[in-house]
């Protein structure tokens, strides 16, 4: 489980704690300044360990996940890069959630795919998360969600490196959508309006 090491790393933490919060100041005097309030890292930073905070601060750095820049006064202001941004999405994926709007729009996104057999993991990954996510089967490799969920899902292919076999279709007509309709609110005990 590599991806879960990874993401409870505290080189993760602190780059999901940058992008989360922006622009972080660190003083040359005191490391711990600028960090203080960043809760991901609370249970590390009250062991005070310094050189941890040094060494994942210049690996981030190193792999272009953050930007480093040096005051006057000798402190630091770290930000996220757009490398980082994606770095942080990908190992967080079980924090993604599809938001059901007010009104349904009545449009329905289906996702296509033809994963090849030597990614079957990330094949098997892939539909356990659509189902987590509320996604119902139309066929094995069409998976039906009435919400805008484009955005989720290019994260989601995009971690499990299955993009280019991937196609997401909006559709207003679908046929059996009544029983589509009446599987995804049974399933996800949500009303369709």
């Amino acid at each position: 489980m590599a991806r879960e090491r990874i993401k409870n790393s505290f080189s993760h933490k602190l780059l999901k704690s940058i992008v989360i919060g922006g622009v972080v100041l660190i003083a040359v005097t005191n490391p711990y300044f600028g960090i203080r309030a960043i809760e991901a890292l609370q249970k590390d930073l009250k062991r005070k360990n310094w050189r941890k905070l040094k060494n994942s601060l210049y690996y981030l750095r190193s792999r272009g996940a953050i930007e480093a820049v040096q005051m006057p006064d000798g402190s630091f202001t770290v930000t996220a890069t757009a490398t980082g941004k994606k770095i942080a999405e990908k190992y967080d994926l079980e924090n993604i959630k599809i938001i059901k709007p007010a009104q349904w729009d009545g449009y329905w996104r289906i996702l296509s795919f033809d994963i090849p057999a030597n990614k079957k993991l990330a094949r098997q990954t892939l539909l356990a998360k659509l189902k987590e996510l509320g996604f119902v089967m139309l066929q094995k490799s069409i998976w039906v969600h009435p919400f805008d969920c484009q955005k989720e899902l290019a994260v989601i292919t995009t971690a499990f490196e299955v993009e280019p076999y991937v196609n997401f279709i909006v559709a207003r007509e679908l046929d059996k959508s009544y029983k589509v309709r009446r599987e995804f609110e049974i399933r996800n005990q949500i009303k369709l309006d």
